[in-house]
């Protein structure tokens, strides 16, 4: 079964090649919204160590180094959509808090976090049924 991460803001990733002089090795920019499939392939080099297969957007396939995509989770730079669904169900809940208190400007942020939260999955949504039905 593949993991599906979301973008939470744009950054480069350096993709590494294979070869003995790494002479295909380049660099892609991973957008804000961009969702990053994690298949199940993996591959193992004794240089380098573990790489998983990932498929951004369905259009760029390449091996990630487990490493990378760790420090992209840790950094909050990639989301899970369990997470993002957990994030959204809190916001939704902070949003409530906010106006039992009648506290305007914490309302303000959650409502802006949470309609971007809400942006981000739903352009995916429709994305992830058209994977499931094909």
């Amino acid at each position: 079964m593949n993991e599906h991460y979301i973008a939470m803001k744009a950054f480069q990733h350096d993709i590494d090649c294979f070869c003995p002089d790494a002479y295909h090795a380049f660099s892609i920019t991973i957008q804000k919204g961009d969702l990053i499939e994690v298949t199940p392939e993996r591959k193992f080099t004794m240089a380098k160590g573990w790489y998983v297969f990932v498929v951004i957007n369905e259009q760029h396939a390449f091996f990630m180094a487990t490493e990378d995509l760790e420090l992209y989770l840790m950094n909050e730079q990639i989301i899970s959509l369990i997470d993002i669904d957990l994030r959204i169900n809190y916001l939704q809940f902070k949003i409530d808090q906010d106006l039992e208190r009648g506290d305007e400007t914490s309302f303000a942020i959650h409502s802006n976090l949470l309609n971007e939260s809400l942006k981000l999955m739903a352009g995916r949504e429709s994305h992830l049924s058209d994977l499931a039905v094909g």
